[in-house]
């Protein structure tokens, strides 16, 4: 068995949360906001210009790609805004959606519950954690990039055991198009840090990621796993990576040792190099002091 032919993630459109998070309506009546904000992260409906969005997305969809009605299976984070989303998307196609738990929005918790700019003040060492290490640090009572990770691959599997060949439609969320792009990718940690960093590769609203086995400029040639991708802000198509245009990614990725050092050796050592013995002496000593306390008598 294959993993699909075709797979397409479409980040939902703006939702009433992504206005007041980002705070970008000032003269909003403060009443709605702490409302929005007191909302479980699951009951959060689109804005008025991420219904527009979301139907702009559907048009993307069946322009470049075909029907949603043609793929084999259309996965929907059970998010309201998502299904809202995948709704408008199919516009008067008859469509049903899977509802998909495994694809929901990164838990935010506590972080997620203020404006971006109190996420700063209030938690502020959550913050600088973030920043420092996009990959693995926690949200307050949230998630890590990593813990979506594990359900990514979970996921990844039902796709490869129940639709080789297959083509397959996720309505989804930002944070967890770009674990995919993590784990599809087979990026370093790294790599992964500098990609969030880079606000070019933000997944906007309506953003569309395409994944395809077969070479969009050969159909015959076609790849045991998804080899090209291409990326479209299908609301601001001039700001899509890349052009909007397909990518082809790197099918296997290994390193020689002269590259794995080489790699090591991009973060510098920290503690000088001529304190070997003193370390040597130091492990020495906590060794038999574990010995001892095990009754165990060490060689020379």
């Amino acid at each position: 068995m294959t993993m699909p032919m075709r797979r397409v993630q479409v980040r939902h459109g703006q939702s009433e949360a992504n206005v007041v998070q980002k705070e970008l309506l000032a003269d909003l009546d403060p009443g709605i906001v702490a409302e929005i904000y007191s909302r479980p992260d699951w009951m959060q409906r689109l804005s008025p210009l991420g219904i527009e969005q979301a139907k702009g997305a559907g048009d993307w969809i069946r322009r470049e790609i075909g029907a949603l009605a043609s793929f084999d299976v259309i996965y929907a984070s059970p998010f309201l805004r998502t299904f809202e989303t995948a709704c408008y998307a199919a516009g008067d196609e008859a469509v049903e959606l899977t509802p998909e738990d495994r694809i929901i929005e990164r838990d935010w918790g506590l972080y997620g519950k203020v404006s971006k700019d109190d996420q700063k003040r209030v938690y502020p060492d959550t913050h600088r954690n973030k920043e420092a290490d996009p990959l693995y640090a926690r949200l307050n009572s949230g998630e890590s990039i990593m813990d979506v990770f594990l359900r990514w691959r979970d996921m990844a599997g039902t796709m490869h055991r129940e639709y080789p060949d297959g083509q397959v439609l996720m309505f989804t969320h930002g944070d967890y198009m770009m674990t995919d792009r993590y784990g599809s990718e087979r990026l370093l940690p790294e790599e992964f840090v500098e990609l969030m960093r880079d606000k070019d590769q933000d997944m906007l609203n309506c953003t569309v990621v395409d994944r395809t086995r077969q070479n969009p400029f050969d159909e015959d040639d076609v790849r045991t796993k998804p080899t090209w991708m291409r990326i479209v802000h299908t609301a601001y198509p001039e700001l899509s990576p890349n052009g909007g245009e397909w990518v082809e990614l790197k099918s296997r990725r290994t390193y020689t040792v002269a590259e794995s050092l080489a790699r090591v050796a991009t973060t510098p050592a920290l503690l000088p190099e001529d304190i070997l013995e003193s370390l040597r002496i130091a492990d020495r000593r906590r060794i038999e002091e574990k010995a001892a306390r095990m009754g165990i008598t060490l060689g020379n």
